[in-house]
């Protein structure tokens, strides 16, 4: 399975439809799930608001600030050294 955030690449760049239907694909079971939690009335309007809010998400997505596992870690420990120092 590609990634999502190659399939977002593909989107940006190559304007790629078919990644961007596996990336709605994706979130589809978290959009429908979601739907639950709204009236039968609003649903249908719902979801197309959703998919659209995805769609606008994805094509925004500034992938290049994303940090990796070793450097989100490393972020973590440095803002709870400050948090730690400015509590003294």
């Amino acid at each position: 399975m590609t990634r999502l955030i190659e399939l977002m690449k593909k989107v940006q760049k190559h304007h790629d439809i078919e990644s961007l239907e596996t990336v709605l694909n994706l979130f589809e079971p978290k959009i429908r799930a979601s739907l639950k939690q709204t009236s039968p009335q609003e649903q249908d309007d719902l979801y197309q608001e959703l998919k659209i809010k995805v769609i606008e998400i994805v094509r925004k997505y500034d992938y290049s600030n994303t940090y990796g596992f070793w450097e989100f870690t490393d972020k973590l420990k440095e803002q709870n050294s400050l948090e730690y120092t400015e509590s003294k």
